[in-house]
């Protein structure tokens, strides 16, 4: 697990730096691209920083064109933060060649095998939501 890990911080370091961004701000790039949009408060939550380290991380990522601020439509004293169609395809390009990778070694696994695989990942999962420190 521990290899596993170290290989995916390597991973996410590389297309970070490929996409100019630091580790903090790929990090909430990858939490907008799952739950997007969110309010900078709901982005704090998700990333476990402040709401002040959240704007700058936004003011950031919105200079160099991977996110856009705009008004809620259902409450317009709301702002939400969302991904530029650019920046899931830049990220895309980036993952792509992995994806394809994983796909062509993992394709001998039988269903059984990945729904195995898929449940030690959420299993995982709550193990470390649950004990993150303080």
């Amino acid at each position: 697990m521990r290899h596993y890990q170290l290989a995916t911080d390597l991973f996410d370091d590389a297309v970070a730096a490929k996409l100019g961004l630091n580790r903090t701000d790929f990090r909430c790039l990858d939490i907008l691209d799952q739950h997007a949009p969110m309010t900078a408060g709901a982005l704090a939550e998700a990333s476990r920083l402040s709401t002040g380290a959240v704007t700058f991380v936004i003011d950031r990522m919105e200079a160099a064109g991977f996110v856009r601020r705009r008004r809620d439509d259902t409450d317009r004293r709301r702002v939400l933060v969302d991904l530029v169609p650019e920046a899931r395809k830049r990220a895309l390009e980036l993952h792509m060649p992995m994806v394809m990778d994983a796909r062509a070694s993992l394709s001998d696994f039988t269903d059984d095998e990945v729904a195995l695989v898929c449940r030690f990942l959420r299993v995982s999962t709550e193990v470390f939501e649950r004990n993150l420190p303080g």
